[in-house]
């Protein structure tokens, strides 16, 4: 399958370094906002052009399927790329590297993209676009709703709910049975032990509601 990566930055270089041997993805351009990108290349492949490049390239024949390539710090940007590729039908593969541990009960959706020495546990659910960085552990019967991010090393521990496009930082722990609300942000290093409201920063052990 030819792909095209949403986003020319350090996020989408990494999933573009999981596009090797084996993956049956073959990378054929990138698409970025920054115009000054355009015709350029980047590891070796194209830019090209704004992010509508993607549709035009689906249509014209060039390429088969995209992924979203934006990262952690555009996260209503990552929703937004999903919803073009959904509206314009175009396919987006699942990406898993194959040093990634995935139970066979695990339910995935299009787009997501599972990083080096990841655990996804049995019965685990991914909804679409969703980001699970090295490292990170997904114990059983969690959830992770569409656009959830997990940095490297983050910990849930089983019967966790992640809703849609919440963050989850790096090496943060989510206990038995918590809920992180939709858009919420889980500080890096937290421990989260009761329920977080969408929308709200949490930090440190246990967390706490960071002001706004």
């Amino acid at each position: 399958m030819r792909v095209v990566i949403l986003g020319a930055g350090a996020h989408g270089r990494a999933i573009a370094d999981l596009l090797g041997e084996g993956s049956g993805l073959t990378l054929v351009g990138f698409t970025d906002t920054d115009s000054a990108l355009a015709g350029q290349t980047v590891l070796g492949v194209p830019v090209l052009g704004d992010d509508g490049a993607a549709v035009q390239a689906v249509r014209g024949g060039r390429c088969d399927g995209a992924l979203v390539g934006v990262g952690n710090t555009a996260m209503a940007a990552r929703r937004a790329l999903g919803g073009l590729l959904s509206a314009a039908a175009i396919p987006s593969p699942v990406v898993a590297h194959p040093r990634a541990t995935v139970a066979a009960s695990v339910s995935v959706g299009a787009g997501t993209v599972v990083f080096a020495g990841a655990v996804l546990g049995a019965r685990v659910r991914c909804g679409a676009n969703v980001v699970v960085y090295s490292g990170a552990i997904v114990e059983h019967d969690s959830i992770l709703e569409d656009h959830a991010y997990l940095g490297p090393g983050a910990l849930l521990a089983g019967n966790v709910v992640i809703r849609e496009g919440a963050f989850i930082g790096v090496g943060a722990v989510v206990l038995p049975g918590v809920e992180v609300g939709r858009d919420a942000i889980v500080a890096a290093g937290a421990v989260v032990t009761s329920a977080v409201d969408p929308g709200t920063t949490v930090a440190g052990v246990p967390a706490r509601v960071l002001p706004r």
